[in-house]
């Protein structure tokens, strides 16, 4: 082919392929400009209630010592007695069901000793239905002796109990009850004044369901002067409480039963505290075993980095005065900080912080034939309406700690007539109670309750913690 008709040829085929890309770009900026048909599609969903299920509590059940009925084999379990469970709806007729929970850490076997499930059935809930339960033991034996008392708690997945003592003469057991149909696992992280304790033993307990495991603390912690212990669970969930002992030579020196304290916070409060028979106490602090006589404030900062914290210590009763101290306390170690100096009487203390921490207060009572000993735990403010089941125990007395900025209006109502009590902003009052009854609480704000028992040779304490949120409407798509 000549040279000019090829240059002709390519020429009109480079000219083809200008005019092609030219096109395919106008068709591409068309689909820029022109809008295209669209089409959306909600999502189907649906709302789901989840299954109603029995809403539940377990008591600890009887107290415990480590000897058979014998006295013989130091290292078994056995209950010495059976505790009085109270428990309290406020709708009629009365739903509640009870039922023992299993108990094979205890080799004395009494049914009547083992903890105990209190439930609220399904088909007896709703929003105004109210229910709560605790109970009472008074123990006199050689090795135990005093009263104690234990709010019966729903299971969670996190606890935290500040309580306990293994030193010489300090007996303390650690008691896990699932009442739910499902097993449940958990873990124990312990705590004291060294820091944290390396305790194997503590890990992967398995809790069948509908039972309970009674663990010796001194075999997880020996020579624990100032235990704190967080339980957790990996499967199912727990309550937890500690039962603790004293003996001083040959003299029972109180016991109580310690359940859950608020979970870490830079605000917590401790109301009810009881502070009894002090000159007697200061006449005995010199004996270095009746050291624990002394009234003291158990606190643990987890994490890592240090905190300031303020105590301020104020007298239940109008025109109490009051006393602040500032604290500086270490990471990962337990303080027990004295509440030396305070005359007897019933107060409160609330914690300021600039970390999260865990707090309870011990104190002892010795007035009677033998000395006893009382934890009082921190506890969270109650919704505007709660109950109380208020254990058959010595006089007692419920405290109300108001949290807020202005003053609250309260009202008791139970057996007897309606009791009523206006409390100033950041104050507590206390109202006399009927052991063995139970209460309906109602306030015009949120309020911190606790419980406090005290009787010639008698002293007991137990925090009212908020029930659970009822599980809101999940929404499923699909």
């Amino acid at each position: 082919m000549p040279a000019d008709r090829r240059m002709v040829a390519r020429g009109a085929r480079i000219a083809a392929g200008v005019v092609g890309v030219v096109a395919v770009a106008a068709s591409i900026g068309v689909a820029f400009f022109v809008p295209l048909p669209s089409v959306t599609a909600e999502p189907r969903s649906t709302v789901v209630d989840p299954t109603p299920a029995a809403e539940v509590r377990a008591c600890p059940g009887g107290l415990v010592r480590l000897s058979d009925d014998s006295g013989q084999d130091a290292t078994a379990i056995s209950s010495i007695g059976a505790p009085t469970v109270t428990d309290y709806v406020n709708v009629s007729p009365d739903p509640l069901t009870t039922e023992q929970l299993a108990s094979p850490d205890d080799r004395a076997g009494r049914a009547d000793a083992a903890p105990v499930r209190v439930a609220l059935p399904a088909g007896a809930q709703d929003g105004d239905t109210l229910f709560g339960a605790g109970q009472a033991q008074v123990a006199g034996t050689p090795e135990i002796s005093g009263l104690a008392v234990a709010s019966c708690t729903q299971p969670t997945s996190d606890t935290w109990l500040v309580a306990g003592a293994t030193t010489t003469g300090r007996t303390s057991f650690v008691i896990l009850a699932n009442p739910q149909d499902v097993a449940a696992k958990a873990d124990i992280a312990i705590f004291d004044e060294k820091g944290q304790v390396e305790a194997p033993g503590a890990r992967g307990i398995d809790i069948p369901a509908r039972s309970t495991r009674i663990l010796s603390l001194a075999g997880l912690a020996p020579d624990a002067t100032s235990p704190v212990l967080h339980v957790t669970t990996t499967v199912g969930a727990v309550t937890a409480a500690v039962q603790q002992s004293v003996v001083r030579g040959l003299e029972p020196g109180g016991v109580e039963l310690a359940g859950p304290s608020a979970p870490p916070s830079t605000e917590a409060t401790v109301p009810g505290i009881e502070i009894t028979s002090s000159a007697a106490i200061s006449g005995r602090l010199a004996d270095a075993d009746e050291g624990d006589l002394q009234s003291i404030l158990r606190l643990y900062l987890p994490g890592t980095e240090p905190a300031a914290v303020r105590i301020h210590i104020q007298g239940e009763t109008e025109g109490s005065a009051s006393t602040d101290y500032q604290v500086g306390l270490t990471p990962g170690v337990v303080t027990d900080f004295p509440l030396q100096d305070v005359p007897d009487g019933t107060y409160t203390v609330t914690l300021e912080s600039d970390h999260p921490v865990v707090t309870a207060a011990r104190t002892s009572r010795v007035d009677g034939s033998s000395p006893d000993l009382a934890w009082f735990p921190s506890v969270q403010a109650q919704a505007e309406s709660f109950v109380a089941a208020v254990p058959a125990a010595a006089a007692s007395r419920i405290h109300l700690y108001n949290p807020g900025d202005s003053e609250l209006s309260v009202t008791v109502t139970g057996s007897a007539a309606p009791a009523s009590v206006t409390i100033p902003a950041h104050s507590t009052r206390f109202i006399y109670l009927d052991s063995g009854q139970g209460y309906r609480v109602e306030s015009n704000g949120p309020v911190a309750a606790s419980l406090s028992f005290v009787g010639d040779g008698r002293l007991a304490g137990m925090g009212l913690m908020p029930p659970d949120a009822a599980s809101p409407p999940v929404l499923v798509y699909g």
